[in-house]
């Protein structure tokens, strides 16, 4: 079972879900699990620890032949460190928390695609600017980062009306209101959990 999204389309990937970059938590072996189940696996460097990458990206590099990505805090972070894991070959390059301005000219010119995890509008037109590819908006319904600032999604979605941002591809982390192409929750909750068993299946035969 299948569900055909932009994200999906993007990344060549089966399903719709990505491994939430947890810096120090989301290491080698559970990006690639999630990427071989057809997911995104995305690697949580977080500050960009050289030893911590040295041991995990080679785990992610041999334990899958699916795209992969490794997501920063790019307040916590130099060029230098980018600049290694892209020698990686990750899909993707996530920044979080910090000015993306220092590193997206870097992940863009090695043609791996950029994604920007944002905390409010200016961040987001801040992301547009710098050509991020995907923008991941967070917001108040899902609790985590934005709800403790209490931002809302309502403002994403007038922005993306209004043409300020565009419609695809935006994720929604923790801002489930932003969902707004998908099937109805009851037939997606359906079908995402079909996929998670499938996937459990596959790693647990492994």
């Amino acid at each position: 079972m299948t569900l055909t999204t932009a994200f999906t389309e993007l990344f060549g990937v089966r399903h719709p879900i990505a491994l939430a970059p947890m810096g120090g938590s989301a290491g080698g072996a559970l990006a690639a699990a999630v990427s071989n189940g057809g997911g995104l696996g995305l690697l949580g460097s977080g500050n960009g620890d050289r030893e911590w990458l040295a041991r995990e990206l080679p785990l992610v590099v041999e334990g899958t032949s699916q795209p992969w990505g490794v997501g920063f805090q790019s307040w916590a972070i130099d060029s230098s460190v980018v600049e290694y894991v892209l020698g990686f070959e990750p899909r993707a390059v996530m920044l979080s928390f910090g000015d993306p301005r220092p590193f997206a000219g870097i992940v863009r010119e090695s043609g791996t695609t950029l994604i920007i995890q944002v905390t409010d509008l200016d961040e987001a037109r801040q992301a547009v600017d710098v050509g991020a590819d995907v923008i991941v908006a967070q917001g108040t319904e899902a609790g985590g980062h934005g709800a403790r600032r209490g931002w809302s999604t309502l403002a994403y979605r007038e922005a993306i009306a209004r043409g300020e941002i565009p419609a695809e591809p935006v994720w929604a982390s923790q801002a489930i209101g932003l969902i707004r192409d998908l099937p109805p929750a009851a037939e997606l909750v359906g079908v995402l959990g079909a996929q998670a068993e499938e996937a459990l299946g596959r790693a647990l035969a492994r």
